[in-house]
This record gives structure tokens, sequence and C-alpha cells, in this order.
């Protein structure tokens, strides 16, 4: 009977580490993949992203539990965001391993239209990849924490943060431009920490459920991942780090990509259900403010007051 209250609201239980690990490494790699194509960044940050993304993609794939589910999904790109992801993936592996394979490789010279085709084509796809996950969760009116234009701003602010760590590590096996990209990183970080106070901001005020999300950040267990992980490590230690000393750029960029998977993670574990059928009826979410310790408690009154008539 207690099932029984629609209005309840509850974590989702269907994603968790796998998925945070994918969105973690898929928009890292495509961002630093932007960057090198941008900044002409050295051959190693080319590979880098696309070994990262290969990666992700075999974590994808342990996501979805078999590699036949995941073709599937590709062939809804009129109306799934994530088949549309699975496009933009495969053709920036594709395209992206034929901008970098060595001249002597292929059958044209790499300043042909072919291969500057291919590199285009490479950060269109990468492009695509930071700005679709966001698009992807905000789609979800089921979830309010993600239902939401804020969401998508922070997701692409966090895969620019991540791709400037992984160019500081990278940077520590490359000479030169150690001094722009420290810079670029406290950037970032400064840029991403306010995006994602005006995210945690806006959804407290919406209340109901996305309040509700807000309210899991900051108590256990996702308090500690979220306020020492996300905030702490992913932020101020590597923001003190950079601005304190130059040479401490690959312990910072550690902390940061440490932080960065953390916060996929809690932004998951803490997106509040709402069931589908008051997302049909248009209710005003706000409104839901109570919690399942409220409706435990409703419901044993009721129970308590017919047993009573019942005497």
């Amino acid at each position: 009977m207690v099932q029984g209250f629609n209005a309840e609201m509850k974590c989702q239980q269907e994603w968790g580490w796998l998925l945070s690990i994918w969105l973690f490494l898929s928009g890292s790699a495509a961002a630093l993949f932007l960057l090198y194509e941008l900044l002409h960044l050295p051959l190693l940050f080319g590979r880098l992203s696309l070994a990262a993304m290969l990666l992700g993609g075999a974590v994808l794939l342990l996501e979805q539990g078999s590699p036949q589910r995941a073709w599937r999904a590709a062939f809804r790109t009129r109306t799934s965001w994530l088949s549309r992801g699975v496009i933009f993936v495969s053709l920036f592996i594709l395209t992206g391993l034929v901008s970098i394979a060595p001249a002597g490789w292929l059958p044209w010279d790499s300043g042909s239209l072919a291969a500057r085709a291919a590199h285009w084509i490479a950060a269109l796809c990468a492009l695509m990849i930071v700005l679709y996950p966001g698009f992807f969760l905000a789609k979800n009116r089921s979830i309010p924490f993600w239902n939401t234009a804020w969401l998508p701003a922070v997701l692409i602010s966090h895969a620019a943060l991540g791709a400037s760590a992984l160019v500081l590590l990278g940077s520590a096996f490359e000479d030169g431009g150690s001094r722009l990209f420290h810079s670029l990183a406290v950037l970032l970080i400064v840029v991403t920490a306010i995006v994602l106070g005006a995210y945690l901001s806006a959804m407290h005020g919406a209340g109901g459920p996305a309040r509700e999300s807000v309210r899991l950040l900051n108590r256990a267990p996702l308090a500690w991942t979220f306020r020492i992980g996300v905030l702490l490590v992913g932020m101020l230690l590597p923001l003190a780090m950079l601005l304190w000393s130059a040479s401490l750029g690959a312990p910072a960029a550690v902390c940061i990509l440490v932080g960065g998977l953390l916060f996929r993670y809690c932004v998951l574990k803490a997106g509040v259900y709402v069931p589908p059928a008051l997302v049909q009826e248009g209710m005003d979410f706000s409104r839901l403010n109570r919690t399942s310790a409220d409706f435990e408690r409703e419901y044993a009154g009721m129970s308590a007051q017919r047993a009573g008539g019942r005497g």
C-alpha cells in the first residue's frame, strides 16, 4: 500500500559509475581534441584524445551490457540523443585516426583536401560529443535536476576543464606552452565554479525534486564525494597549486581529473526521479516537497485511524 503513493520522490538507480566514467572520458577527450586542433598542439595530444575516447567507448559497451544493444541504439537518430552520440563517437574515432595517422600511411598528402576534411569532420564530431551528453540528460523530464539548460552548460565547462588538465599532464612530456596551459586551467576552474554555483542555486530555487537533489549533494553519503572530491580536490586544491607554483601543474591536473569524474557521478546519483504519470499531468514539481519518510509517517497515521475506526 505504501507503494501506492505515486508522488514519492526516489533517486534513480539505473546509472552509476560506468556511465560516469564514460561521460568523463568522452567529454574530456573530445574537448582535448578541439584544443589540439585550435591551438595546434603536438601530436601527442591528438593521440591521447583518441586513446581516451576508445577507452571510454569500451566502458560504454560494458555499461550497455552487450555490443548488440549499443549498435541498435545508433538507428534512432531522429528521436534519441543517445543514438546521435553513437554516430558522433563512431565518426570521431574514424576521422580522428585518419587525421593523426602518419603521412606515409595515407594515400594523400597532409595538406590535401581529404586530409583537411578529416580534421574538420573530427573536430565537428568532437564538438558534438562535448555537447550531446548535456542535452541527452536534460531531455529527461522525470528528473528535474537534469531537466534544465544549466546542465549542458556545467557539463561543457567540466569537459573543457578536463581537457585542460590532460594538456597539463601531457605538457610534462612536451616542451613549451606550459604558462599558457596553466593560465587556461586557472581560468577554466574559475568559470566552472561559477557555472556550477549558478546551476545548484537555480535547482535549489526550483523547489521539489530539484531542491531534494541539491540537498542530497550536501548529505551523507554523497556529501563527502561532492564537498571533498568535487569542490576541494577537483577545484580549490588545484587552483591553489597552479597559483602557487608552475611546477605543480601535473599534480594539479590529477586533482582536476579526479574531481571531474566524481562530479559526473554526483550528478547522476543525485537525480531524484518523478513518476511519469505526474510528468504527463504537467504537475508543478515545486509542490512535491515531501520525502519518503514523510509519506511513511502519513501512511502510518492513516492506518492508525482506520484501526481505531474498526475498533
